[in-house]
């Protein structure tokens, strides 16, 4: 017989609506029902949440983890597996159900693995999420480097393949972007990898020579993945220019702009805005780009992204409230914003009928909210038993 059980007891967000009272009904793995009250069923087990939140488990567009992860210091590497498998249990705890490792595909970049081992590390993500050590949904997020020939290829070889659920483009060339000046790029890339800088030098002017190519393979590649149904970004947008180029590619949205002009463009031309959680932690950006918090006062920001700090992306979007003046939405930053841009199955970010029941317990009543109990697709992946919260 199916399993129903009643999640009840405290406030209720679905990904749209905060309800201060609710109740999910789940049947096995999926969702059946959500009520805006509390509801008692005979036959149906019930899990009582004591007041805390209920609400979809977090979907994060872009994380860096995995490659932080398996080179922990500089030149020191541990094995991926090990390293996807310790993520896993993290992303539980952290109430992230659906999880997007991002993964750079670049030839000869600083610091950067072969764009082979970037291949490889995506087969063992897909591995991973279909095998039964999986707590969470784990998805693969493509960062292709501009002018990148030999990425190109296995780039759009994995889309063919099913292999990738997000590509975005990047272009770290310095003079634009994130690096405005040449003298902020040396200053990173030097610190970053712990190069001379003659030697980062040396790879800021092969950078500024460019591939003739560059966008034309930009071009080839926006049309391959869009046949196959995954959604573009782009990544740290400076000019209404550029925004204007990544529209005519047909790409749908912009990730980390780091210009206001560039974000409110962005907004006019109907692109959704993914920002760092990270950013809106600590009020600012690393780099001096605009902070995300400006953007959600000015309602320019679809969704956030943990970027490099899992953890960040719980704590953002109820900071979120702080900026955006209604805690659904700043909620909604956190789900549904981010779950809606995934062109995947159940529903990630929605608490609505026929969704997996992929859930989270929130304790807010702390300086910093952190997560008691995590579903996914109804199944208990993380759950802590603590004393009662204490406002």
């Amino acid at each position: 017989m199916p399993r129903k059980r009643l999640i009840l007891g405290g406030p209720l967000f679905d990904g749209k609506t905060l309800f201060s009272e609710g109740t999910v009904l789940l049947e096995d793995h999926k969702i059946v029902h959500t009520f805006a009250d509390t509801i008692h069923m005979i036959d149906a087990e019930v899990i009582d949440v004591h007041g805390r939140l209920i609400m979809p488990g977090l979907v994060d567009l872009h994380s860096d983890s995995l490659e932080r992860s398996i080179e922990k210091r500089k030149g020191v590497f541990f094995d991926i597996d090990f390293a996807i498998l310790n993520l896993d249990r993290q992303a539980a705890a952290c109430g992230i159900t659906t999880f997007c490792h991002a993964v750079s595909f670049a030839d000869n970049e600083l610091g950067l693995r072969s764009p082979k081992e970037a291949e490889a590390c995506v087969r063992k993500i897909r591995a991973f999420t279909d095998s039964p050590q999986a707590l969470v949904k784990h998805r693969v997020h493509i960062r292709y480097e501009v002018g990148s020939e030999h990425s190109f290829h296995i780039v759009t070889s994995l889309a063919k393949q099913g292999l990738v659920d997000l590509v975005s483009i990047m272009d770290h060339t310095p003079g634009q972007g994130q690096f405005k000046s040449m003298e902020s790029y040396v200053r990173f890339q030097s610190i970053e990898y712990q190069v001379p800088e003659t030697t980062v030098l040396e790879k800021a002017r092969e950078k500024q020579q460019k591939n003739p190519r560059a966008w034309e393979m930009v071009k080839t590649l926006a049309e391959t993945v869009g046949a196959a149904g995954i959604p573009m970004l782009s990544h740290d947008d400076d000019t209404s220019e550029k925004i204007d180029l990544i529209c005519a590619l047909g790409i749908g949205a912009s990730e980390f702009p780091v210009t206001r002009q560039a974000a409110q463009k962005a907004s006019d031309r109907g692109l959704n805005i993914f920002m760092g959680a990270p950013n809106l932690v600590r009020d600012q950006s690393t780099s001096g780009n605009v902070k995300t918090s400006d953007l959600l006062k000015q309602t320019l920001c679809t969704g956030l992204v943990s970027d490099y700090y899992p953890e960040s992306l719980l704590q953002a979007a109820f900071l979120g409230e702080k900026f955006t003046g209604d805690m659904a939405e700043a909620l909604g930053q956190a789900t549904a914003g981010p779950g809606a841009y995934l062109n995947v199955p159940g529903q990630p970010g929605r608490l609505v009928p026929g969704a997996d029941a992929d859930i989270i317990i929130v304790d807010h009543s702390h300086t910093w909210a952190h997560i008691n109990h995590t579903l996914v697709r109804g199944q208990t992946v993380f759950k802590s038993e603590t004393h009662e919260a204490v406002a």
